[in-house]
């Protein structure tokens, strides 16, 4: 069941959703696969959710839901708040399971097994290694966790999750093909805004990184 059909016969008003990629990691910058390895934040990783943390102050969200893993959950602390409320942690949001690739980097994989690198490169979800987990296991789960957010009452949503995760919930949400997916861009600590309907969902913006980039003016920055 897709996120436009659970919505079909829901006359709520619509739905707000943002989605969040968490905070900068030593192993992003390594261009290493996380996946369930517990990466905390470093320091640009810290500065980037504070940075996030103050653009969506004035936005008055009603919940905030986050993957457990703590690059994911300290960026969930940092939005929420101010706002005075505590992230609510759903595991079926953490980071697609890598397997043997976890703790790899890229550019080794690329010089060990340079036909399997670029196979996942081009199709992610599936040409997963070994013992990683599969495109039928992350969407179930993630389809689980898009069912809590759905069929609750708050219409002003934050949920905070990983590049792989936030791929997944694209194609949950808009149902879009998940080899379509990975052509969307997900920079760590960006926003993009999915509107739930009563028919439709709408992709509103994506990959909205301007509170890492905008100069200390004091300007307020757009949010939705």
């Amino acid at each position: 069941m897709s996120g436009n059909e659970w919505n079909r016969n829901d006359h709520r008003a619509s739905q707000k959703i943002l989605l969040v990629r968490h905070g900068r990691t030593d192993w992003n910058d390594e261009r290493r696969f996380q996946g369930r390895t517990d990466i905390p934040l470093n320091e640009e990783g810290l500065l980037q959710a504070r940075k996030l943390s103050e653009r969506l102050a004035s936005w008055p969200l009603d919940v905030v839901y986050t993957s457990p893993l703590l690059r994911a959950l300290r960026t969930a602390e940092a939005v929420a708040s101010p706002h005075g409320k505590k992230p609510v942690v759903l595991e079926d949001l953490s980071e697609m399971y890598f397997g043997p690739w976890e703790g790899e980097s890229i550019a080794g994989l690329r010089k060990r097994s340079p036909g399997l690198m670029r196979s996942w490169l081009k199709d992610p979800f599936f040409h997963m290694p070994e013992n990683a987990e599969t495109w039928e296991d992350i969407q179930t789960r993630v389809r689980r966790a898009v069912g809590v957010i759905l069929h609750s009452a708050r219409e002003r949503v934050v949920v905070v999750s990983h590049g792989g995760i936030m791929r997944a919930l694209f194609s949950v949400l808009l149902d879009l093909d998940p080899r379509a997916v990975w052509n969307i861009s997900a920079s760590n600590c960006s926003i993009s805004g999915v509107e739930v309907r009563e028919h439709q969902n709408v992709l509103k913006f994506s990959n909205d990184d301007l509170h890492l980039r905008a100069g200390n003016d004091g300007a307020p920055l757009p949010v939705w």
